[in-house]
């Protein structure tokens, strides 16, 4: 507007253009006007965004005197800022058409067209868009929180108004649109709890294993690494299963939000510790071998005879000769080397071992 003015005055200046007399016809007014009207509303549209933008601006970075907004504030303030933008930019637009003379009753009749064929045709986007503001107002997540969405566990790195970004524990970093997501499982929210069932053997003592327990706790609480995020006393369930190999005995340690996988390794640590200590037995597999039984419940003896035999490189028996020569070799026969171990064993010719002649290569 202010150019256009310039370029006016300068016209007028070299007399290429009347401006005193094109201003005081009606065409000269009403576009004057036009302008005039269109300048104010431009203007009041970026006093009124820029007013919007630093209150937000402000809210995501705060001073000294202010505390540091949380995820779900920044994310919703960022929402907020891009729908403000859209939409204060789309009634600006109308209202400057309507302003110069252009009809926008059609402009409006033809974007509400065009938006439905974009809703039939984009349901999954309108769904993710629909579902994510549903999921940002019920602050079911916040950028930073370790969450299962559409069954990947991992922590949350990103937060739009359509998906969720989620980095596992491998590192993939995986991309979740919400229109998929039935469930948030959030393990950030006030505390966290980790349930720990340890087996000992049937011939253990029960008592005896859940005092352990408890001094295995105990010493959790002196840890200076773990122990301040202990928030109640351990909670011992008792026993869960008489399995096969087993009894089952579950506690419950109620943590901070996020330290439930940390505290529950310190602590698997130090009761396999004590039960060393204790001498209390976790099952382990075993393999059990049945010979049967008489009839009057004795057992029939079992004879065993381990044998060890070492062999050498080739696979040969070790300390045995080694033939010598390969089948060109007229010293080396093999009817020889088959007749010999038969020699050696003392068989139908009723020699004992130690008649048996010695190896022609000896």
């Amino acid at each position: 507007l202010i150019l256009i003015s310039v370029v006016l005055l300068v016209l007028d200046a070299w007399g290429a253009f009347n401006l005193a007399a094109w201003y005081a016809s009606e065409s000269g007014r009403t576009i004057v006007g036009t302008l005039f009207s269109v300048a104010m509303i431009l203007l009041l549209a970026i006093a009124l965004w820029l007013t919007l933008a630093s209150l937000i601006e402000h809210k995501l970075n705060p001073s000294a005197n202010h505390a540091i907004p949380s995820a779900r504030a920044q994310t919703l303030l960022s929402l907020f800022r891009n729908a403000l933008a859209i939409t204060l930019l789309t009634m600006t637009i109308m209202i400057v058409l309507a302003e110069i003379g252009i009809n926008i009753g059609p402009l409006i009749a033809g974007a509400g067209v065009l938006g439905l064929a974009i809703g039939f045709g984009a349901q999954k986007l309108v769904q993710d868009i629909i579902t994510g503001i549903f999921i940002q107002v019920e602050n079911a997540m916040n950028t930073g929180d370790v969450v299962t969405v559409g069954g990947i566990t991992g922590t949350a790195e990103r937060l739009s108004i359509r998906s969720v970004g989620i980095r596992d524990l491998s590192g993939t970093y995986h991309v979740v649109p919400f229109s998929s997501v039935d469930t948030v499982s959030n393990y950030m929210r006030e505390f966290g709890n980790h349930l720990g069932e340890y087996n000992i053997a049937y011939r253990e003592n029960i008592d005896e294993a859940i005092e352990q327990l408890q001094l295995a706790y105990e010493a959790l609480k002196e840890n200076t690494e773990h122990g301040h995020k202990l928030l109640a006393p351990l909670d011992v369930a008792g026993v869960t299963t008489l399995g096969d190999n087993g009894v089952t005995i579950r506690v419950i340690i109620k943590t901070t939000p996020g330290d439930q996988w940390g505290v529950g390794r310190a602590y698997n640590r130090l009761v396999k510790m004590h039960f060393d200590a204790a001498g209390i037995e976790v099952p382990f597999p075993h393999t059990t071998l049945y010979f049967g039984q008489d009839k009057n419940g004795s057992a029939a003896p079992a004879n065993l005879r381990v044998m060890q035999q070492d062999f050498t490189i080739d696979g040969s028996p070790a300390g045995q000769p080694k033939p010598q020569g390969h089948a060109t070799d007229d010293r080396f026969n093999p009817s020889a080397a088959r007749e010999k171990p038969r020699m050696e064993s003392g068989d139908s010719k009723g020699l004992s071992p130690s008649d048996a002649p010695n190896d022609p290569q000896e």
